[in-house]
């Protein structure tokens, strides 16, 4: 019984810290003039315990970020029903408040009735599995790495669509940033350091070539990792609630908050984790 009591007043400590630390954060953003935010996450893989916390956070996180995304692997298993209905049942604080935008991870699975289910269950445009939204002055630019025959690679036709896209905003006014989001990154990191996408280096000359490219977000690697190529920020976030990557720096389980600011080009990053702990703070 007394070893419950002190466990019971440990965490009630815990849990106070870490609301006093989501006021700090908050605070600081609302008073340095945060125009709007969204969030990332990645690799959720049954750890609902992880991502449930994640989820109330995030749903409870002011002033409410303007939409979500997940980089993929929301599944252990494709098309297994009860772990959609549980995705959907922890994701209600996030999808209450915000739009849930996903990209197709490995393990969504890309058979048929597998792509059935993800754009039935998971409300995913397509077949195909790219496309983009956009959101104030900001393209959320969203890729598909799984395609069948083209697995870990955006080639073919989805590289076409790409260069089109790119192209139509590079003097389109309304349009002042570009996000994008994929589930395999072009550079993998932690067990897979030294791992290339296909054609990596030619995704990445393309990207050089529009300067409006923020942040290239994917998954895959359960861990937080960001690497600065030739000036464009590459960010891993794939610690949504899957089993961490221990031993490569980064693991620990989290979401990233972007945030964009009024009058200036400030955006700021932070990682947070199931403590409202801030990990990562920086600004682009």
């Amino acid at each position: 019984m007394k070893l419950l009591l002190i466990q019971y007043f440990t965490l009630a400590i815990l849990c106070t810290a870490a609301l006093s630390s989501c006021s700090n954060w908050e605070a600081d953003n609302i008073e340095g003039g945060e125009d709007w935010s969204f969030v990332v996450f990645s690799d959720l893989q049954q750890g609902y315990g992880v991502y449930s916390r994640l989820a109330e956070i995030i749903g409870k996180t002011e002033p409410p970020p303007l939409a979500s995304v997940c980089c993929g692997d929301i599944m252990l298993r494709p098309a297994n029903e009860a772990e959609w209905l549980n995705f959907q049942h922890f994701s209600r604080p996030i999808t209450n408040r915000m739009p849930l935008l996903i990209a197709r991870g490995n393990h969504e699975g890309n058979d048929p009735v597998y792509e059935t289910i993800l754009h039935e269950m998971g409300k995913v445009p397509g077949p195909p599995f790219y496309y983009f939204r956009q959101f104030r002055n900001s393209l959320f630019l969203f890729l598909d790495t799984e395609i069948k025959g083209d697995s870990g690679a955006i080639i073919n036709e989805q590289l076409i669509w790409l260069a089109n896209v790119l192209d139509s905003t590079a003097s389109e006014n309304s349009i002042q940033n570009i996000f994008i989001f994929m589930h395999h990154p072009l550079y993998q990191q932690g067990k897979h350091e030294g791992i290339e996408m296909a054609n990596a280096a030619e995704i990445h000359q393309l990207f050089l070539q529009h300067q409006k490219i923020r942040i290239v977000f994917a998954g895959h690697d359960h861990m937080f990792h960001k690497m600065r190529k030739d000036g464009i920020l590459y960010v891993i976030t794939g610690g949504g609630g899957g089993d961490l990557e221990n031993g490569y720096g980064g693991d620990y389980h989290h979401f990233v908050k972007v945030s964009l600011f009024k009058d200036s080009q400030r955006i700021n990053i932070k990682t947070i984790g199931i403590f409202y702990e801030v990990v990562e703070d920086f600004d682009l």
